[in-house]
């Protein structure tokens, strides 16, 4: 495994809210990062990650990216889709204004990037469900009220 996963893997931690080991427990992180080498410049990818290999490697550190990465006009966009991607397992067009700035790929529309993403999207440990159409729940299943999460 390359560093620059573990760096990928590491910084899609902080922005989900989904601890490493759970993220690399969706089989899907090298398929996400082949997502954006795909969409974007390869030096965009890379400053993308460097720029979180900067941040403090201490508890400021979950400050620190709202402060430098979200709010930069150039990977901000980027991160949110990141976000939006290992939610749902889908990329999500970025803004006009982006694409005037940065260069636009045929690639960046919105779409299901695979059903292994749609499948292993952090929305249904959420919600505590399953993907519909993707995951059989066992007979009967609709019966039940869903297992409600504590806060």
């Amino acid at each position: 495994m390359s560093e620059r996963l573990e760096s990928f893997v590491a910084l899609s931690a902080l922005l989900t809210g989904f601890s490493e080991v759970q993220l690399w427990g969706s089989g899907v992180a090298g398929e996400h990062l082949g997502v954006l080498d795909a969409v974007l410049a390869a030096n965009i990818v890379s400053d993308l990650i460097d720029a979180f290999e900067r941040l403090p490697a201490d508890d400021a550190r979950e400050n620190a990216i709202a402060t430098t990465i979200l709010a930069d006009l150039r990977l901000g966009p980027i991160a949110r889709n990141l976000i939006i991607l290992w939610y749902s397992g889908v990329w999500t067009e970025l803004p006009a204004a982006w694409r005037e700035a940065h260069g636009a790929s045929p690639l960046d529309v919105t779409r299901t990037t695979s059903g292994a993403a749609y499948r292993a999207g952090l929305q249904w440990a959420v919600a505590g469900a399953h993907p519909p159409g993707a995951k059989h729940q066992g007979f009967g299943s609709w019966a039940f009220e869903p297992k409600r999460r504590r806060a």
